[in-house]
């Protein structure tokens, strides 16, 4: 599985809308600066950080009942996404991935029909009955590993 390169780390944090698309753009694309084990993008980063930044954006957050609130517009506010945050949950999926393949059966080179369904499997059947019918809802690795919707 890919881990995290150190041209990725050096993004972090993530502090705006351009950081979140030069990760992206970096992950993406070829990557001249540095030979990577493979040529894909590590998609389970991908998708961490972007699950970071809509999960933030869109949580429900509790109105200050007894303040007055004289803003004219809504001031937009960027989460700033920690690098520490984001290799904790790629790790916990890592773990949890290879902890239930034996990625000794196939080859390193790219991933296989069987492997794609078995780490489907995986994710599947570990989510919890009231989380199952809200299997719908998930859109990234975020909310997966961490139980928000």
């Amino acid at each position: 599985m890919a881990t995290i390169t150190d041209k990725a780390r050096s993004y972090f944090p993530l502090q705006s809308v351009d950081d979140v698309v030069t990760l992206f753009r970096s992950e993406l694309q070829e990557s001249g600066d540095e030979v990577r084990d493979t040529q894909e993008p590590n998609l389970t980063l991908l998708s961490v950080v972007v699950g970071m930044v809509e999960n933030i954006l869109t949580a429900n957050k509790p109105a200050q009942h007894g303040k007055e609130d004289h803003r004219i517009g809504i001031t937009p506010i960027f989460p700033v996404i920690e690098l520490p945050n984001v290799e904790t949950l790629c790790q916990k999926f890592e773990t949890q991935i290879k902890g239930s393949v034996d990625l000794s059966n196939y080859k390193p080179d790219f991933a296989t029909r069987d492997l794609i369904k078995k780490v489907s499997d995986i994710v599947w059947s570990s989510l919890t009955r009231s989380f199952y019918k809200d299997r719908a809802h998930l859109q990234s690795l975020f909310s997966y590993l961490t139980g928000m919707v």
